[in-house]
């Protein structure tokens, strides 16, 4: 299995969770713990968006 494609799935898994927390605080259930459980989710998403650009950018330099 590539590791591209773990992270691939590693980013679905984060944004599946980022939806439910999203969905509990819509339905009134704002706590500290809801919302700092979004942010750390979301901090994760990002660090995968630039860990699959990288990536991008490595294989466009190997096939040069």
């Amino acid at each position: 299995m590539s590791e591209e494609s773990d992270l691939e799935k590693a980013h679905a898994q984060l944004i599946e969770q980022r939806r439910l927390i999203i969905e509990a605080l819509a339905k009134g259930a704002q706590t500290d713990e809801n919302i700092e459980r979004l942010l750390k989710y979301q901090s994760a998403i990002d660090v995968l968006y630039v860990l699959m650009a990288e990536d991008e950018d490595e294989e466009e330099e190997e096939e040069d």
